[in-house]
């Protein structure tokens, strides 16, 4: 209808300057969301989300919560950190 025209057109949208989630790109070579977040599970005890498990443009990223608290975080950024570089 033209009335729900009118209010979508006059309808401001803010971006959000915080999120609760990172949605992180697979490295080169990989391919598959949930390889990758399984290997990661395996390899370092960290749980990640395929991006994949979000529909068809979600693969080909990892999704990461930050919604646990601040120093679990830091670990499990250290651990994938060397993980991704093999250290």
């Amino acid at each position: 209808s033209s009335a729900a025209s009118d209010v979508y057109k006059r309808q401001t949208l803010d971006v959000p300057a915080a999120s609760l989630y990172v949605w992180a790109k697979l490295p080169d070579g990989e391919s598959s969301s949930a390889d990758y977040a399984g290997r990661l599970i395996e390899e370092t005890g960290v749980v990640v989300t395929p991006g994949a498990s979000y529909g068809e443009f979600g693969e080909g990223y990892i999704r990461i919560s930050l919604t646990t608290p601040d120093d679990k975080l830091d670990e499990a950024l250290r651990r994938l950190r060397e993980f991704a570089t093999g250290s």
